[in-house]
């Protein structure tokens, strides 16, 4: 199997959506989408770190009233403001409950972003490093493990230059695998009072299986 790269799986993703009120043809966008995010490379943050995607989550809103709408999602129009500017393709996003990759519409119709739920980090000596909660810090081990919060990535993903090129990017490399993940429900996601302001029903969780997994250590 031959794994292309992100960016140009995410144009294409662009491409083919289309009409973006079609929530089966978005399922299998996301399902084609997935092992790329987890099977096709990793993050690389100023060659000292690999930045593995376990688990990924989709998250996708259009600001059309006849779109599909998911309103958990952080950079939208009238969440923190009136109108937000589209972010540029593969622009990673800080926010309350971890860092996001964007591929928002160019033309202005939906957001659209891949939320590393969980990860593993590996140094250039090949260590692990696994978030302990007691110390609030990662450490260093030989054996394999994985981090569950995003939000930990604050410790790492961070260092960009002002007026310069950072060495923060997304790295092609295919990882041996032999069958896809199917999609689950994301994790924490309930259904809204209101599908364009996040007021969740309390008990209803969101049915939409836009969570892929990877079984496979690195």
């Amino acid at each position: 199997m031959i794994m292309g790269m992100l960016k140009e799986k995410l144009e294409d993703f662009e491409w083919q959506i289309n009409d973006a009120t079609d929530e089966k043809k978005l399922q299998e966008l996301f399902e084609k989408l997935a092992p790329v995010f987890i099977y096709g490379g990793y993050i690389n943050v100023n060659d000292v770190f690999q930045v593995f995607i376990k688990t990924v989550e989709f998250y996708f809103h259009s600001e059309k009233t006849n779109g599909i709408h998911d309103p958990i999602v952080y950079h939208r129009n009238g969440r923190d403001l009136e109108k937000v500017p589209f972010f540029p393709l593969m622009t990673l996003n800080a926010h309350n409950s971890g860092f996001d990759i964007t591929f928002e519409s160019q033309t202005g119709e939906y957001r659209a972003s891949a939320l590393i739920r969980s990860y593993e980090v590996k140094d250039k000596e090949g260590m692990y490093l696994i978030w302990n909660k007691e110390k609030c810090m990662f450490e260093r081990k030989k054996e394999y493990g994985y981090n569950k919060q995003s939000t930990y990535l604050y410790a790492l993903l961070n260092g960009f230059s002002l007026g310069k090129s950072n060495n923060i990017y997304w790295k092609d490399d295919f990882i041996e695998h032999s069958n896809n993940p199917k999609g689950k429900p994301r994790q924490n996601v309930f259904k809204s009072a209101n599908e364009f302001e996040y007021k969740k029903l309390v008990g209803e969780k969101c049915t939409r299986e836009w969570s892929f997994t990877r079984e496979e250590q690195i």
